[in-house]
């Protein structure tokens, strides 16, 4: 009975090990060379240079870079949210400017939907001066862009748990 007992103990141990590391999903990609310190509205600004950067948010929009000839590719227009340790856009923080992703393939909306979260690492090039509505805004260019698409309420999917010791005075 006390073997049984002491199994059925182990094997609970394990399931919960197992469930809380199965919850931490891993970032989506490796920071190594890339900079995750620089906001868009700062590169946009400050023009840095050619680095790259893993940046997030919320896509608004999707375009023909010419809209006479699609075969020359498109701009994703993201609104930039801070990201969190997993690379997550943190989308109950303030917004960080917005900032431009150029691929060589035309997508739709169907492709990229907006109001859907992305993390992005991409080469910064420069920028450009375009509109938000009929506001002036400077765009930050991404380029050579990989990204990862999260899924819808991802942002609920944190459980919350916390574990500590503290003394209270």
């Amino acid at each position: 009975m006390a073997g049984q007992r002491l199994n059925l103990m182990r094997a609970l141990a394990v399931a919960l090990c197992a469930s809380l590391f199965a919850c931490a999903a891993p970032a989506p990609f490796l920071v190594a060379d890339a900079r995750l310190d620089m906001p868009p509205f700062i590169a946009a600004e400050q023009d840095p240079g050619d680095i790259s950067v893993i940046w997030g948010g919320m896509i608004v929009g999707v375009k023909a870079i010419d809209p006479s000839d699609a075969t020359r590719g498109s701009e994703i227009e993201v609104l930039a949210h801070p990201l969190d340790r997993r690379q997550r856009p943190q989308t109950r923080a303030p917004t960080q400017g917005r900032f431009v992703i150029r691929v060589p393939v035309a997508l739709t909306r169907f492709d990229v939907p907006e109001g859907r979260f992305l993390t992005v690492r991409g080469r910064l090039t420069g920028a450009y001066d375009g509109y938000v509505g009929v506001t002036h805004y400077r765009y930050p260019i991404l380029v050579d862009a990989n990204w990862a698409l999260w899924k819808q309420g991802f942002q609920y999917d944190d459980v919350g748990w916390t574990v500590g010791v503290g003394i209270a005075l």
